[in-house]
C-alpha cells in the first residue's frame, strides 16, 4: 500500500486536509502560541484565547525555545517574521 498515495485520495475527497509544514519541526499547535506570543499576549491570554492551560501554553513555548534556537519571546517573534509565520 502506498501511503502517500492514499493520503492524496482522502485530501482529494475532502476528508482532511494536508499537513502544512513548518520550519524547525513546528507543530501547527506551536504555531499558534508563537503568533500570539510575538503579539504580546501573556501566557493566561494566550490560554484563553487558544482554551488551553497555561502550563500547557508554557511547555509549547518552551518547545518553540529548543526547536528554534531563540530563548526570549522577542527572539521567537523575530523568528516568527523571519519564516513568515506571522498574518499580513
Amino acid at each position: 500500500m502506498d501511503i502517500s498515495a492514499c493520503a492524496a485520495v482522502v485530501e482529494a475527497a475532502g476528508l482532511r486536509k494536508s499537513r502544512t509544514e513548518f520550519p524547525c519541526g513546528l507543530i501547527e499547535r506551536e504555531v499558534e502560541v508563537l503568533r500570539l506570543a510575538a503579539r504580546g499576549l501573556s501566557n493566561r491570554l494566550i490560554a484563553a484565547e487558544l482554551v488551553l492551560s497555561e502550563r500547557t501554553v508554557g511547555h509549547h513555548l518552551a518547545h518553540i525555545y529548543d526547536k528554534t534556537g531563540r530563548r526570549t519571546r522577542a527572539g521567537a517573534a523575530v523568528f516568527a517574521m523571519e519564516h513568515g509565520l506571522l498574518p499580513d
